[in-house]
């Protein structure tokens, strides 16, 4: 006995449903924005204009909030940031976070790609540092620190260096990215209306 396509669409969909609910957590992307002013330039004859002693600024970071623990290395969280924006330029990344609590939380990125502007990396430090399990509780850390003078902010470009103070480090966004048994059943509606149209002018 053929199996009818609605029957066929029902089950497919539970099978996905359970490999949905049985996948490993997907990555929690949030964007945080850290304002921040300049407090010291080493070469002021080629500082971007937004850079410049005594300018305020902000860089956006994207953070995957579902990066676990570096096994062996709780509190390090390797790949954690996936992008950053800044000077009107946005660069796809790899960054790192450390959140150990020993003396010093931090994290860095760099462009995975060469800008137009020479900046080659981004690092933040706080020194009133505590352990954190994951990276969602790292970044509220560095979100309750960032106004304080036990933090920092360095902008490294080929030929010169911007050190900032932070004044604000927010979240601006938070998006879930779905699964692919998420994805593949989201698709499932349409499946069964193309066929229930195919059956319909058979």
């Amino acid at each position: 006995m053929a199996i009818k396509p609605a029957f066929a669409v029902a089950a497919a969909a539970a099978t996905f449903a359970l490999l949905a609910f049985a996948a490993p957590a997907q990555a929690e992307l949030q964007t945080w924005r850290m304002t921040a002013t300049s407090t010291g330039v080493s070469d002021q004859s080629i500082v971007p204009s937004v850079f410049e002693l005594g300018k305020s600024f902000t860089v956006d970071f994207v953070f995957d909030t579902q990066v676990p623990a570096l096994e062996g290395w709780p509190g390090t969280f390797v790949g954690a940031i996936k992008s950053f924006t800044t000077n009107g330029i946005t660069s796809q990344a790899v960054g790192d976070i450390l959140a150990t609590g020993e003396g010093i939380n931090a994290f860095g990125t760099w462009p995975s790609a060469p800008r137009s502007d020479g900046l080659t990396d981004v690092s933040f430090h706080n020194f009133d540092a505590a352990f954190h399990p994951d990276v969602a509780s790292a970044l509220k850390e560095f979100a309750t620190f960032a106004p304080t003078s036990s933090t920092g902010l360095q902008l490294n470009f080929v030929d010169l260096t911007v050190w900032a103070q932070p004044t604000s480090f927010v979240m601006t966004s938070s998006v879930p990215e779905p699964s692919a048994p998420w994805l593949l059943l989201m698709g499932l509606p349409l499946l069964a209306l193309k066929r229930n149209r195919s059956n319909a002018t058979a």
